[in-house]
């Protein structure tokens, strides 16, 4: 009776862990995305024409080109503190004084020591704050207007002597991705390209994790939307931390367009109209410098033997049911065969003209989780999709690019360690990645499912036992019964 209340008492306690570890996932997943309690958003307001954003103050306006205005940060000591991110390396800030104020400033996304040491004529002073953000006061005057405008690097004095890294499809693979981090800090290049899928499905909890690990990269990250960015209310948590789905930004003698095609892989169009039109006016104004695309999915899949992409016929079908569209969204076995590409064809033909018409030097893009180079019409396309996320097909690697800033604009592949090159160990490896990456998302949630699964198992055994128990407690009172009666008719028997 005792174990039996014993066990009672455990299926109570197993039932609020499984609750608790329930919602806890759900929790982490739905919940809006705070930065923290210090901070407050502001809706984007960027110009992608010119790479601009403005915010107004009480007594200042402040108008920062590459780079947008973030949200406002309040200090321990009470002050505030105006938040820019650069979507730049050098990014210019003006700000003009309505009347006599201070403007604090943090500027986040920077290299700290390279962006001061480009400000050759300031005297402005400026405070490193964490190893990728600077702390400036700036104290203006009635009708005054000061700027902060870093030098670019001639071309001249920039061949050769800069680096910068690309990679992509970090997605849910934070052990690689982390070990990348490393390496990158070590190399200490100008900037870091993420060409997407920094997330696996566009939650609060994977978001907050991602940003927690490029905190630490030591130089400015400039990032575009993969499709496994824009699930569930990705793309607004996107738009919050790092701002517009598309821009550009020129450095020395080179100039680098993001776009946005994470729409590509389940509907029908990758790039939207009005991006195109941005694209081409875009290109045009950078005739004459070295110039770079960066977007997520590639305009044609170079794998021989792909079948065709059936995510938007999916999509089109079940409209109402969700949950059997995320399991074919994350049917591997499938999708992984399926064309990576531009869904229409049309569509591809027009971004490969635009980019030869405008002379593009190199297109980098992801989403195969591989490694393929390939020149169409003078234009070298680089598929880099190595940074963390599942390796299910042959021949793939775990990997990252370093890119030299000189007339051959030289790439370095980085080969990470890797799983065996068969099915059954990156089957194994990616069941244990999705693992790892389920824990360290919802360490909490996960603590209190599997003790609630623990105490299930604990309970079930104790039943089992008191089952056991009590069938062999029948069976012993059966065996003493027949016992005593066999005695019992014995004596009977002897005593006649």
């Amino acid at each position: 009776m005792k174990m039996k209340k014993i066990s009672n008492w455990i299926l109570v306690i197993l039932s609020l862990f499984l609750l608790t570890g329930v919602g806890a996932f759900v929790y982490n997943a739905a919940n809006a995305y705070k930065i923290s309690n210090d901070f407050i958003s502001v809706p984007l307001q960027f110009n992608p024409d010119d790479a601009s954003s403005a915010y107004k103050t009480e007594n200042a306006q402040i108008t920062v080109y590459g780079g947008f205005v973030k949200g406002l940060q309040k200090g321990s000591d009470g002050t505030q503190s105006i938040v820019i991110r650069a979507l730049s390396p050098l990014p210019k800030i003006i700000v003009k004084g309505d009347a006599a104020t201070t403007v604090s400033l943090l500027i986040e996304n920077v290299n700290p020591d390279f962006y001061a040491a480009s400000m050759t004529a300031s005297s402005l002073t400026m405070t490193k704050k964490t190893v990728n953000s600077l702390q400036v006061s700036i104290a203006v005057g009635d009708k005054e207007t000061i700027s902060m405008e870093p030098v670019q690097p001639s071309s001249n004095d920039s061949t050769g002597k800069y680096k910068y890294i690309i990679l992509g499809d970090n997605r849910d693979g934070y052990d690689t991705f982390g070990q990348i981090i490393q390496q990158v800090n070590g190399v200490n290049p100008v900037f870091v390209i993420d060409n997407g899928d920094l997330v696996f499905s566009g939650k609060t909890n994977q978001y907050r994790l991602f940003d927690q690990m490029v905190s630490k990269i030591s130089v400015p990250l400039f990032t575009t939307l993969g499709n496994h960015d824009i699930r569930g209310n990705g793309r607004s948590t996107y738009t919050m931390l790092y701002g517009p789905a598309y821009y550009s930004f020129d450095f020395s003698d080179s100039h680098f367009v993001f776009l946005d095609s994470s729409p590509g892989w389940s509907e029908k169009r990758a790039i939207s109209d009005e991006q195109y039109i941005w694209l081409e006016n875009d290109l045009k104004k950078a005739q004459g410098k070295r110039i770079f695309v960066i977007t997520h999915i590639p305009p044609k899949d170079p794998r021989s033997g792909v079948t065709i992409n059936q995510i938007p016929n999916y999509l089109n079908e079940v409209r109402s049911g969700q949950n059997w569209v995320e399991q074919k969204l994350n049917d591997y076995n499938m999708s992984k065969n399926m064309d990576h590409g531009f869904q229409d064809p049309q569509e591809a033909a027009k971004f490969e003209t635009l980019m030869s018409t405008y002379h593009v030097d190199t297109v980098y893009l992801s989403h195969i989780h591989s490694y393929f180079e390939y020149t169409k019409d003078g234009v070298r396309y680089l598929i880099s999709g190595g940074a963390g996320a599942e390796l299910l097909t042959e021949n793939s690697y775990y990997h990252y690019m370093i890119a030299k800033m000189d007339d051959g604009n030289t790439t370095t592949m980085v080969e990470l360690p890797s799983p065996a090159n068969n099915y059954i160990t990156r089957y194994a490896a990616t069941a244990q990645l999705f693992a790892d990456a389920m824990y360290k998302e919802n360490p909490v949630a996960v603590v209190f499912v599997v003790t609630g699964f623990g105490l299930l198992i604990l309970a079930l055994v104790i039943n089992i036992y008191l089952w056991k128990k009590q069938s062999l407690d029948t069976f012993g009172k059966w065996l003493w019964d027949t016992g005593k009666y066999a005695v019992k008719r014995f004596k009977e028997l002897f005593h006649k």
